[in-house]
This record gives structure tokens, C-alpha cells and sequence, in this order.
């Protein structure tokens, strides 16, 4: 395997997106996979990153949120989007 080649598999449905995805952006199939995954582990706005993020503070700490501390930080983040602080 040469320097940053990978190969995944994936499953009927999920290739399928793929490539309904990549034919909708006009770009080739393995372009568009591999952006999306840079993206994701990369971008803060993606969900991916902020997981990882999230996930190796809690390694470094230990401490988490409660289910009622979580939902507290959504609901806050959800009003001041609304509010317009992007």
C-alpha cells in the first residue's frame, strides 16, 4: 500500500450514496469520498472532528456530562444559533 492509499469497503447502500453523491458534485467517486473523510476528521462544523475532540479530552480528564448537562449545552447552542451567533 503506498503513502496514504486505503482501501474500504462498503456495502451496497452505502456505496450507492457514494456514488449518487459524487455524480451530483460532478466529480469522481474517490474525489468526493476521499474529501468527505478529510472533512469529517478535519472540519469543526463536522460531527467526526468534534467527536474526536471530545473523546481525547475525556481520555486526558476523565470527566464527562451528564445526559441533562449534554442536552443543557444543545439547547444553549440551538438558542444562540437562533439568535444569530452563528
Amino acid at each position: 500500500m503506498a503513502d496514504g492509499e486505503l482501501t474500504l469497503r462498503l456495502d451496497d447502500e452505502t456505496a450507492r450514496r457514494l456514488r449518487e453523491a459524487a455524480e451530483a458534485a460532478g466529480v469522481a467517486v474517490e474525489a468526493y469520498a476521499a474529501d468527505a473523510i478529510a472533512r469529517a476528521l478535519t472540519d469543526p462544523d463536522e460531527d467526526v472532528a468534534e467527536d474526536l475532540r471530545r473523546y481525547a479530552e475525556y481520555r486526558r480528564t476523565g470527566q464527562s456530562l451528564s445526559v441533562e448537562e449534554a442536552v443543557k449545552v444543545f439547547d444553549d447552542e440551538l438558542e444562540r444559533r437562533s439568535a444569530g451567533g452563528a
